[in-house]
């Protein structure tokens, strides 16, 4: 479903000892097109460079800063769309300044089975652009052993975003569903156009789910298990809004299993997810396929 929704290119580098020091230092430079017709009626493109770096506060504790210029264009909406899309179609340029702390006591980045970590994320936008806000992302994990094999995991994320003297654009709201929400499509959840049914994003959401490991018999060099897994989540407050706008903040849960498979290509996860709190304009889904960690 992503893979259909999403073409981009990426060009990252990163000198792990920039100045010969424990500094991580690198640069990206990226282009995305995206197709959100089905659930938002208007094609999305961005394009733009940036800048990062991060380093070591002690050995658990670390701290990066980045920097992002970006211009990008909302586009081909359709004539059906809500007024709220329509009204911010065409192009618009984001100067971000950005910073993240991350603890991580995690025995493994990418498989882990004991600890926990936490991160905060802090993005100020309007250093040059035209684009306002101050975006502040929480987000943690906790892992235990209950035996070879058997692990249980929880996870959480909150954030907000606030404009700053002025209203949050369309493209820098949080959208809920997907991987973050499995059993639910990717912008599944939220504030939504009554009428034409497109998904309008949200200036605050709240996420996370219980997670159970389990041991599937088969050799564990392969690197594949199953999982029995709890989501929960919310997404609400959009401005400007009105009547005809759904915007309940009302919490959503599902329960679902899937199989996982740490590939030499990176994580790759099958999951089955079943609705049990929902609204009846919540875009639903059973079946998902996802490259990458979903934290």
């Amino acid at each position: 479903t992503v893979a259909a929704e999403k073409s981009s290119i990426n060009l990252r580098f990163t000198e792990p000892y920039f100045l010969e020091r424990d500094i991580a230092a690198g640069f990206d430079v990226f282009h995305i097109n995206q197709d959100l017709q089905s659930s938002r009626s208007y094609d999305m493109r961005k394009s733009g460079v940036g800048l990062r770096a991060g380093y070591p506060v002690s050995e658990l504790l670390r701290q990066s800063w980045r920097y992002r210029f970006a211009n990008s264009e909302i586009k081909d909406v359709a004539s059906t769309a809500s007024a709220l899309i329509k009204g911010q179609e065409g192009e618009r340029f984001l100067s971000l300044v950005g910073h993240e702390l991350t603890y991580d006591a995690r025995d493994s980045k990418i498989t882990p089975t004991e600890g926990y970590s936490t991160s905060i994320v802090n993005d100020l936008a309007g250093v040059g652009g035209d684009v306002f806000f101050l975006r502040n992302i929480l987000s943690g994990s906790q892992y235990y052993t209950l035996g070879p094999g058997w692990i249980i995991s929880a996870r959480g994320k909150a954030g907000h975003i606030l404009g700053l003297g002025e209203d949050v654009e369309l493209a820098d709201r949080f959208f809920l569903g997907g991987s973050s929400l499995r059993g639910f499509a990717s912008a599944g959840v939220g504030p939504r156009d009554k009428i034409s049914k497109d998904a309008l994003g949200g200036e605050w959401l709240y996420h996370g789910g219980l997670e159970l490991a389990v041991p599937l018999g088969l050799p564990v060099e392969l690197g594949i298990s199953g999982r029995l897994f709890s989501d929960f989540g919310s997404l609400g407050s959009v401005n400007p809004s009105n009547a005809n706008v759904f915007d309940s903040g009302s919490l959503r849960a599902t329960i679902g299993g899937g199989v996982g498979w740490v590939s030499p290509f990176g994580p790759i996860n099958v999951d089955f997810g079943w609705a049990l709190l929902k609204e009846d304009l919540d875009e639903t889904e059973v079946f998902r396929l996802n490259f990458g960690t979903r934290f």
